[in-house]
């Protein structure tokens, strides 16, 4: 049975629980959601035969025992400066980014016609396939979705974000051996398909529970804002409104 250490602090005015390589790294504002979701990690884990042992620079209060009870053990270490963690292998909010170079593409229509269904297609399966395994945390979902569905959502969505309302057709950069590249100075162009109401709190593949998005709201719930120009958010005259109807979600001002 193996162990893993996980240390749980404050970290940029968020609660984190985090292995030293971010290999499990839960980030929230909110004390009590990063501890619920921490203890879905914990009970999967055992399954597999995995406990973990945390080091707590902040007080987990009450849930101390819930992750007890999960099967984590605990040592409390207030006042004390925990250890850093491994560089994060993508950018946080806040965090020095590039310049964003200009657009590939400039409006939806454009998108179209220069790209051919065969193009589009292989993004929409790489979203289905993960839309539809298994996950650490929330289990295979009860209904699976084709290339054919995540099509659709972008195309009711004309490509733009159902947050921030960015035009998001581009993909994310590689290096030239084909490596990831960083994206954060893109990462409103970069489309992904989003769950409304995630996985792990018991979403699924339905079809009202599917969007459009880009990647940096996706990853960064708190940088939802609309017609946010960071992070390269680019909106053609049709992309932003004064109230958005994007895939059959409103998407009012606040």
């Amino acid at each position: 049975m193996g162990v893993r250490t996980v240390t749980f602090r404050l970290e940029g005015g968020r609660y984190v629980f985090a292995t030293s390589d971010r290999e499990v790294w839960i980030v929230s504002q909110h004390k009590q959601e990063a501890a619920e979701l921490f203890t879905r990690v914990v009970r999967a884990f055992a399954e597999k035969g995995v406990r973990f042992y945390i080091e707590a620079y902040e007080d987990l209060g009450p849930w101390r025992r819930t992750l007890r009870e999960a099967g984590a053990t605990s040592r409390l270490r207030l006042g004390k400066t925990p250890p850093p963690l491994d560089r994060v292998r993508w950018q946080m909010p806040g965090a020095p980014v590039a310049d964003a170079p200009p657009p590939v593409f400039q409006s939806w229509e454009d998108y179209m016609a220069r790209t051919t269904l065969q193009q589009r297609m292989p993004r929409c399966y790489a979203a289905s396939k993960k839309a539809n395994r298994k996950r650490l945390i929330s289990g295979a979902p009860f209904t699976r979705i084709t290339a054919a569905d995540v099509w659709l959502v972008i195309e009711a969505a004309r490509g733009r974000c159902i947050h921030c309302g960015s035009l998001a057709v581009e993909s994310r950069p590689s290096k030239a051996n084909g490596a990831p590249a960083p994206w954060a100075q893109v990462g409103r162009r970069i489309g992904s398909l989003e769950h409304l109401k995630a996985r792990v709190i018991g979403g699924d593949n339905f079809k009202e529970n599917l969007a459009w998005a880009c990647l940096w709201c996706n990853t960064w719930p708190n940088e939802r804002r609309r017609a946010a120009e960071d992070h390269g958010g680019f909106y053609p005259d049709d992309a932003v409104q004064d109230s958005l109807t994007i895939a059959g979600h409103v998407v009012g001002d606040a």
